[in-house]
């Protein structure tokens, strides 16, 4: 059954009471009032952010759309994963349809203002060791790889643990990128901010961003990571995409957890 975005905020709200407001990149903080009530904490400190953000092979004209990408991490009750959650924010997402002279107006259903894909990276809490990436591979239906099969670049660790990922044109979901070499740290891509979802979340809630999603697999990395898809399924979006999938209209890219 799925869950309504009012009910599950509710829930949310009733549910996490007592937790206190999450101030903008700490360390660790109580988790707040929009998570489920199995993590037990969330942070959003850039350094750390750092350790685990990908590595984009990306198009100079994505870079001018990018807008930030915000992050944050949870750790679970009932999970024995921390998780590393991103967001990139575009100004907007064409498509390839805009490029036929007349009909591409008519034809560009997934052209749309404002766009987010994200990316979660599950993590060993004790060694640091990266044990599965999630990420969407089209149209916010999502890819799962395990730390062996992603290709991971190092930096600031003495481990690898950046997935690359290059972004699709026009659509900036991700494919695995295996030359780790092409791709740059998100948070050095020029004009595009980065930081702190857990700071973002209010306003993008009020803009209602994500007003077409399934709001558990948005708010718990652990429900994006099993359900494979952030759309709610009753919406025009999802039933869209879906039919894509199936005609194998997809650009490309690795297996869909929904078609496993």
């Amino acid at each position: 059954m799925s869950v309504s975005r009012r009910r599950f905020l509710a829930t949310a709200a009733t549910t996490a009471a007592a937790a206190v407001a999450v101030p903008g990149l700490a360390s660790a903080a109580d988790p707040p009032g929009w998570t489920l009530s199995h993590i037990t904490a969330v942070g959003d400190d850039e350094a750390e952010l750092r350790q685990y953000e990908p590595y984009l092979d990306i198009r100079f004209d994505d870079q001018q759309q990018q807008v930030g990408v915000y992050g944050w991490w949870a750790e679970s009750s009932e999970h024995d994963t921390r998780a590393y959650y991103y967001w990139a924010k575009y100004a907007k997402q064409d498509s390839l349809a805009d490029r036929i002279p007349f009909l591409g107006p008519l034809l560009s259903a997934d052209s749309h203002f404002k766009d987010h894909e994200p990316i979660i990276v599950f993590t060993d809490p004790d060694s640091g060791d990266v044990q599965t990436v999630v990420y969407s591979g089209y149209h916010h239906f999502a890819v799962r790889l395990t730390g062996d099969e992603m290709t991971l670049a190092q930096d600031e660790l003495s481990i690898p643990t950046h997935p690359s990922l290059a972004v699709a044109t026009p659509h900036h979901h991700y494919r695995h990128q295996r030359d780790a070499t092409r791709g740059v740290p998100a948070h050095t891509i020029a004009g595009s901010e980065f930081g702190s979802f857990l700071e973002k979340q209010p306003q993008w809630e009020r803009n209602r961003v994500f007003a077409k999603s399934h709001d558990p697999a948005v708010f718990d990395p652990w429900v994006a990571r099993d359900r494979g898809t952030w759309w709610d399924k009753s919406t025009r979006d999802y039933q869209f995409a879906r039919i894509r999938i199936l005609l194998n209209l997809r650009d490309g890219g690795e297996t869909l957890i929904t078609e496993d």
